[in-house]
């Protein structure tokens, strides 16, 4: 790992997400909306923006590619942790979360740290899907806290959110499942990727 890679404007950009979400849970607790929907934005714009211009920048680093997911699960734990502690989650959906999200950030400390053994990371569809599944929820419940002239033209979200939360929890399911014996395999050392 180059110290260098810290620097690279895509994992500035994927560091940025962690910086912006004590404002975003601010002007989420104090319902000021323009602050909420920028933050928020950022935040899901910047998943996308920092592997787009990794890519097109050629500035793709082996930091790069463990920090954008480490990122993404703790924006989820944050977020999510928030809206089940304003009562606006589903406990079954929030301990697959939970459990899913802290098992992937553990094998961190303890591949690379502990171990000293250093893996790659190439999701796969379904594990993308997940992902961008969490932020499509997260924008939805941060949608709830706009004002009420707002909410109104969103009052459909209310009726395809139970089938957002079946299809997100089954992927939650499936890629703990598939990631327990990965990890397995990367720590004795048959395999080196976690997909």
């Amino acid at each position: 790992m180059n110290g260098k890679d810290l620097f690279l404007i895509p994992n500035a950009i994927t560091l940025s997400r962690i910086f912006v979400l004590i404002p975003a849970i601010y002007f989420l607790n104090t319902k000021s909306s323009i602050g909420m929907i920028l933050s928020l934005s950022w935040i899901f714009l910047s998943d996308f923006l920092d592997g787009y211009l990794a890519r097109r920048l050629h500035q793709t680093s082996y930091l790069g590619a463990i920090l954008d997911p480490i990122c993404d699960k703790i924006v989820v734990l944050c977020m999510f942790s928030y809206f089940f502690y304003m009562g606006k989650l589903p406990n079954i959906y929030y301990f697959l979360i939970l459990t899913r999200d802290i098992a992937q950030l553990m094998s961190v400390p303890i591949l690379l740290l502990w171990k000293k053994i250093e893996f790659k990371v190439k999701p796969k569809l379904i594990p993308k899907w997940g992902t961008a599944l969490n932020f499509i929820i997260l924008a939805i419940l941060g949608i709830s806290f706009l004002p009420k002239e707002i909410i109104s033209y969103f009052s459909f979200l209310e009726s395809i959110s139970p089938i957002l939360y079946l299809i997100s929890g089954t992927i939650e399911v499936y890629i703990l499942i598939t990631y327990l014996p990965r990890f397995y395999q990367i720590y004795i050392g048959t395999h080196d990727t976690f997909e």
